[in-house]
């Protein structure tokens, strides 16, 4: 599926290219991609590798995107581009503010994935078409939360955490500098906001929120400090230097029923809905009335 959509971004694009006649070379129809020590790589070479490597993969996406389009539509469900753009920027906000303790950003996380942004929003759109169709049975019962609350309980203590803010920078010199003018009296928060690079905590002051120990630099930071307000060293990450402020310590601890009951019903519907989408992907597929009118290998522009 990803490497599909990989597919149909690159084909609309080289499409564009010839429809307006520039493709950083002379206008032809048949113009030239790039140059390998003097040997040109033609349009015609492009799309017919396209083809052969991932035709079958593309018209199979193509298709399930549809049937689900269709599905949607005919039981009256649709998704705008705002919904697209809020769970697309939330998704994005989620991976790229444990960056620093995963070591993995956003961008990192679609590579890993085979995505590109306009696959990855193809992707969530239609994930959104299924969830909206079958939301309204994912609802998780008293009952079903208060069995899952009896079988989990003792795995649901808390290991030690710990609440932090921080300052990433692009060099350590920086990072020294601004840790002295916070030691010197200026305000954590007030140097976040004028000189973090991240733009998910910096408005707010640099509050990171909650981490768990760990073996990587930014956790191994943290956890080295042995006050509350206290200030770490920079420390360098993917992301950049970081200066680390603890804010809170929290002990490990077995939450009451009422504390993590929201969260439990959240985890249990979350579970749902899941299970519901895929069973109705499936479904989709199995009653959509496929034809395929010729054989992928044949396919051509």
């Amino acid at each position: 599926m990803q490497h599909l959509r990989r597919v149909i971004v690159g084909t609309a694009a080289l499409m564009l290219t010839l429809a307006t006649g520039t493709c950083g070379a002379q206008a032809s129809d048949d113009p030239v991609l790039a140059t390998v020590n003097g040997q040109p790589i033609m349009a015609s070479h492009l799309r017919e590798q396209l083809i052969h490597r991932w035709g079958d993969i593309t018209l199979g996406a193509l298709i399930q995107e549809l049937a689900v389009q269709q599905a949607a539509a005919e039981a009256g469900v649709t998704v705008t581009e705002n919904e697209v753009n809020e769970r697309a920027e939330s998704f994005q906000r989620g991976i790229d503010l444990r960056a620093p303790a995963t070591g993995e950003s956003f961008s990192l996380w679609l590579a890993r994935h085979k995505m590109t942004t306009y696959s990855f929003r193809k992707w969530m759109r239609n994930e959104l078409l299924l969830e909206k169709m079958v939301a309204d049975e994912a609802q998780a019962t008293d009952e079903e939360v208060q069995q899952v609350w009896e079988a989990s309980k003792d795995r649901l203590r808390q290991p030690e955490r710990m609440r932090v803010s921080h300052i990433c920078v692009k060099t350590r010199e920086e990072a020294e500098q601004i840790r002295a003018e916070i030691v010197g009296g200026k305000a954590f928060e007030e140097a976040a906001r004028e000189y973090s690079i991240d733009p998910y905590t910096k408005d707010d002051g640099g509050k990171f929120g909650i981490i768990t120990r760990g073996e990587n630099p930014f956790q191994e930071a943290a956890f080295a400090l042995e006050a509350d307000s206290e200030l770490s060293q920079p420390v360098q990450t993917q992301k950049g230097w970081h200066i680390i402020r603890r804010d809170e310590y929290l002990p490990a601890s077995t939450p009451e029923f009422e504390d993590v009951e929201d969260d439990l019903r959240q985890r249990i519907q979350q579970r749902k809905l899941m299970q519901l989408m895929e069973k109705k992907r499936s479904e989709i597929m199995q009653s959509a009335r496929i034809e395929r009118e010729m054989d992928p290998d044949d396919l051509t522009f």
